[in-house]
Formats: structure tokens, C-alpha cells, sequence
């Protein structure tokens, strides 16, 4: 990985946290809605909601802070990564996970050097690799951890805008 990823702050969320997770499955149309809280330091220092909204999400991966320790929630929040490498990454670790979901319970006979065994398949991993660049990689930094989603697009919504 690079030493010096491209990253671009979309919203600063200090002191944030998260109520809400909710990811709604539909292939590549699947939606997940994040409802964040966050403290306007460039305002009036008010707490502030809303709701970030992800469409055509392919991809989510995240971290979760059990120890109510807010390193990370400092760090002012939600931001688009322009690193494809990280992209690449997050594909690449949904890809293994599960092969070793099927490994894991060993009632798989699992041929490593067969191209054709279903764990071993990697066509479409590779259509989606050739797609990849029209997607978005975020991360969103709260209190109780961070996530990452790689989806289409994003919308946000404020309090009073149906959050």
C-alpha cells in the first residue's frame, strides 16, 4: 500500500457516533444507511444527525470498537479514498472469506491447483475488477469503530429530512 493515499474529507463528523447500521441486500443495488451524531465545530458547535445514505453497494467491511474507546471518532469523520489498490483489497478479502467459510468446516474436497473448483473460480472477480473504477470507496470514522463501503454513490440527509 501506498505510503501517501489520495483521500478527500466529505463531512467532518468530530466526536462522532452511530445509532443506525442498516444494509439492505439486493446483489449490486444493495443500500446501507448509516445514522451518524457528530458535533458542528465549524458552526455553532451543536450536535448534529444525519443519515448517510449508500447506493449500489458491492462491497462492506468495518471494525467495531468494544472497548468504548473513541481513537478514531477525532479523526473528523467521513471521507472518500481515492486509492484503488484499497478497492481491490476489500474485493479480494470478500473473495477469500468465502473460500474459507467453505474450508473451514472441512466438508469440502478442496482441490487447490484445479482452476475449475468452485473456490478456485475467479470470473467474476474479474468482471468486477474491470468495473471497479465506477465505484466509490468510503470510510466513515465514529466512536465504535470504523467502516468501509464501497458502493455507487452516496446522498445525505439531515435531521428533518426523513432520518
Amino acid at each position: 500500500m501506498s505510503q501517501n493515499p489520495v483521500s478527500k474529507l466529505l463531512l467532518k463528523t468530530f466526536d462522532g457516533s452511530m445509532s443506525r447500521l442498516m444494509i439492505t441486500p439486493k446483489c449490486d443495488q444493495t443500500e446501507v444507511e448509516l445514522d451518524i451524531q457528530y458535533y458542528d465545530y465549524d458552526g455553532d458547535k451543536t450536535l448534529k444527525k444525519a443519515c448517510i445514505r449508500f447506493h449500489s453497494v458491492i462491497s462492506i467491511d468495518f471494525e467495531i470498537n468494544y472497548f468504548d474507546n473513541c481513537i478514531g471518532a477525532e479523526l473528523f469523520g467521513f471521507y472518500e479514498i481515492g486509492w484503488p489498490e484499497k478497492k481491490r483489497e476489500m474485493i479480494e478479502k470478500v473473495f477469500h472469506t468465502h473460500k474459507d467459510g467453505f474450508l473451514l468446516h472441512g466438508n469440502y474436497d478442496y482441490e487447490p491447483d484445479n482452476g475449475h473448483d468452485m473456490l478456485n473460480y475467479r470470473e467474476r472477480m474479474q468482471t468486477v475488477d474491470e468495473h471497479l473504477a465506477q465505484y466509490h470507496l468510503y470510510q466513515q470514522q465514529t466512536e465504535g469503530g470504523i467502516y468501509y463501503l464501497l458502493a455507487g454513490g452516496y446522498e445525505l440527509l439531515w435531521d428533518g429530512d426523513g432520518i
